[in-house]
């Protein structure tokens, strides 16, 4: 019997996992975050008030089994006039959305015309504001202004809320992980791609009480603004501080170095930095209990570094535990 997949996330994170365990499994949901309010899907929300459609059109390409064609014209951005930036995938979603009258109706439909392997479940259906508090006691509302604030003020986060500050969690979502025999957290942006589903009423709880086996993906580099410095512990205690209960097994990380010179373009562009376990995460996870998997799990294309999701979906795919 296949195996049951859930992962949570947001951004362009988890779509790259998603196109690997296409692979291993037809048996997928993508949880999707829904605080984006950035860039066209910002756009779209403010002008139709509908749900960003953005990070689930991500997930939606990542798990079409249609022709190149329509995947990319589902990616394609218009560069000029009074739709530039704007995306057609974007505003297929929208369309749907008023045609049937619901987001997550339009999300159905977009699944059955591209031919989706699994569904694509928004994690909340209300609409959300993401909230940041950082340690110098600054707050800050928007997930696009997030990491910029952080980064301007040079200063830490200190703590995710959201309004409305309790949001209810899409029932299909809690159903998802509640009937996973595996669930997997990230890669993506720690503070506005992650933490935003443990702040839906509703998600904890269901990661509390699932039978599943949960995987957190680490992220390979740190963020400018956002994760500045941050070790693997950090990520992890961020996770746990916004998420009420200890529900991860298993962290997997990446242990491939990329050459000096992707790290310099990196930093000089994104003062972003390599994320790699040290002696300390070791022992952290140890007495945490966490199994901690370490691996080559990332690929350099083109001069840039993504986690590889064959590579991380045949990892999760041979382990004992399953």
């Amino acid at each position: 019997m296949e195996k049951k997949i859930a992962v949570l996330g947001g951004g362009t994170g988890i779509s790259t996992i998603l196109r690997g365990l296409k692979d291993f499994t037809t048996n997928i949901s993508a949880v999707v975050s829904m605080s984006d309010d950035g860039g066209g899907s910002g756009i779209l929300r403010e002008e139709l008030n509908i749900l960003p459609p953005g990070d689930v059109r991500r997930c939606l390409i990542a798990l079409s089994n249609t022709d190149k064609t329509m995947r990319d014209l589902l990616s394609y951005r218009f560069k000029s006039g009074s739709l530039k930036d704007q995306n057609v995938g974007n505003i297929l979603i929208a369309a749907l959305t008023d045609i049937f009258g619901s987001f997550d109706k339009a999300l159905l439909e977009m699944s059955s015309v591209f031919n989706v392997t699994g569904k694509v479940i928004p994690v909340t259906l209300d609409e959300t504001h993401l909230v940041a508090e950082f340690e110098s006691k600054d707050k800050v509302v928007g997930e696009s202004y997030i990491p910029k604030m952080c980064y301007r003020l040079n200063t830490k986060i200190e703590n995710m809320s959201m309004i409305p500050r309790y949001p209810r969690a899409n029932k299909d979502a809690v159903e998802a992980i509640l009937s996973s025999d595996i669930v997997i957290i990230g890669p993506g942006s720690l503070y506005t791609s992650i933490i935003p589903n443990f702040l839906v009423g509703g998600i904890n709880e269901a990661l509390r009480d699932t039978k599943a086996r949960v995987i957190y993906i680490a992220n390979a580099m740190t963020q400018k603004g956002e994760t500045k410095n941050y070790s693997l512990k950090d990520h992890f205690e961020a996770i746990l501080k916004h998420s009420n209960y200890e529900f991860i097994d298993e962290v997997i990380a990446n242990d491939l170095r990329a050459t000096d010179e992707i790290y310099q373009y990196y930093y000089n562009k994104d003062e972003s930095s390599p994320i790699f376990v040290t002696e300390e995460d070791k022992k952290y996870f140890k007495e945490k209990n966490v199994k901690l998997t370490e691996g080559e799990f990332i690929e350099i294309k083109d001069g840039f570094i993504r986690h590889d999701g064959d590579k991380i979906g045949a990892s999760i795919f041979r382990s004992p535990f399953l």
